[in-house]
């Protein structure tokens, strides 16, 4: 069929193929978008598991003395103190260890003789953990920490 060189307008084939180009770039640019919003749900989940483990990282810390650190709680639900509703469906726990140091212990004794060490380097693990769909997650924080043996 000819075309009259005054008549103006697209032919329906010019219109499919722009519509079908424009349709490529939408789910693209709508595949872009879902992506982002999986990777921010993720991160989202990252930062409060690790607000989560800072939190009962800080108390720990804040423990000075071995028999103190030893009647703490090791593991637990967030969510079930006051201002923990961020966190609900997150669980936590803490493994220890000692931590010796050869060249400490040795420093030690050589200057304190027969006394008994009156400290305890400790490694303390602490794992966040969670669900994600049908995953599970895991956060660690690793960290050494200097208690001290209360005077009897």
């Amino acid at each position: 069929m000819k075309r009259n060189k005054d008549s103006a307008g697209f032919t329906l084939l010019e219109v499919m193929v722009a519509l079908a180009i424009l349709s490529v770039g939408l789910v693209s640019l709508f595949q872009l978008f879902s992506g982002s919003l999986r990777s921010a749900k993720v991160s989202a989940d990252y930062t409060k598991a690790v607000i989560g483990a800072q939190k009962k990282m800080d108390e720990i810390l804040g423990c000075l003395y071995v028999e103190d650190f030893e009647k703490m709680h090791r593991a637990g639900d967030f969510g079930t103190e006051e201002g923990e509703d961020l966190l609900e469906g997150y669980r936590w726990e803490v493994t220890d260890e000692d931590y010796p140091v050869p060249e400490l212990e040795e420093e030690w004794n050589e200057h304190h003789h027969s006394e008994e060490k009156k400290f305890l380097l400790k490694k303390i693990t602490m794992r966040v953990m969670w669900q994600s769909g049908m995953n599970d997650k895991k956060l660690e924080l690793v960290t050494l920490k200097m208690l001290y043996k209360k005077n009897e």
